[in-house]
């Protein structure tokens, strides 16, 4: 992966935070933009067929995750119960599943590649969901122990992208094991520290910032080399390897949305 890829990443984690403590608005807008990103390039990082059908299932399934986090009615309870606008994008994810299936079948019999592309549809249609989950943080932006939980997260993703996906640490596991469980625990606890957190907020942020920085460290371990050898020949390194290296970049930076949803409740 390119050294641009890793500051795209890292920008856009810092700027979908930054929406995302403006309110849901805001955070909606910068939700959809990693989304478009993430279905303009993921076919061609995984080598599908059929690119355009698949970028369209993967983009339209991650807008609508966007629209039901701005417009479904917040838990009454409060942030406490914010797991409740898990539902609905489980729903969603449902759907899409299916579409990608409902994609294949339109192709009609005898297509390449189409239970790869099904899988690849799949998994773009996940991330694209799991995006949506910024929006429903900024639902609850006001509240301290989420604000310093957005912060850690951006924080958390933006270093650990600006270390692990640049060029090289690629083919470096070990390497970049070593760097990024320092690095994500020394973010959560500079944001802790500086939001003054209390010790069960603190691990809470901790938990949120070491899963955050596996997302990217599986990200960058399975990203293909900005050199390939001759034996790795996907379609990323081959045929307009920034559009999907673009993509793969903003995969981790959208899903850690799910993550930070999740602790939103545990920090009740």
């Amino acid at each position: 992966m390119r050294l641009p890829m890793a500051l795209s990443a890292a920008l856009a984690a810092l700027v979908l935070a930054a929406a995302t403590l403006l309110g849901p608005a805001p955070a909606a807008v910068a939700a959809v933009a990693v989304v478009l990103v993430i279905s303009w390039g993921w076919p061609r990082q995984m080598g599908a067929p059929a690119r355009l059908s698949l970028s369209a299932t993967i983009a339209s399934t991650g807008v609508l995750g966007v629209l039901l986090m701005l417009l479904w009615p917040a838990p009454s309870t409060g942030h406490g119960d914010a797991w409740a606008l898990l539902e609905p994008l489980a729903v969603l994810l449902a759907w899409g599943t299916m579409a990608a299936f409902v994609v294949q079948l339109v192709r009609g019999t005898g297509r390449p590649l189409r239970l790869e592309s099904t899988v690849a549809t799949m998994g773009g249609v996940v991330i694209a969901v799991m995006s949506a989950s910024w929006v429903a943080m900024a639902r609850w932006s006001a509240v301290p122990e989420v604000r310093g939980l957005v912060l850690a997260l951006a924080v958390t993703v933006a270093v650990v992208s600006l270390l692990g996906l640049t060029p090289w640490m690629q083919g470096r596991p070990g390497v970049l094991a070593l760097v990024v469980i320092p690095a994500s625990a020394l973010a959560a606890w500079a944001v802790g520290a500086l939001a003054g957190t209390v010790p069960r907020e603190l691990a809470a942020l901790t938990l949120s910032s070491l899963s955050a920085a596996t997302l990217v460290a599986l990200t960058a371990s399975t990203a293909p080399s900005s050199r390939p050898r001759p034996e790795d020949r996907p379609v990323a390194t081959t045929l307009r390897p920034r559009r999907a290296g673009y993509a793969l970049a903003m995969a981790p930076v959208g899903a850690a949305g799910v993550i930070g949803h999740v602790m939103v409740g545990l920090l009740a």
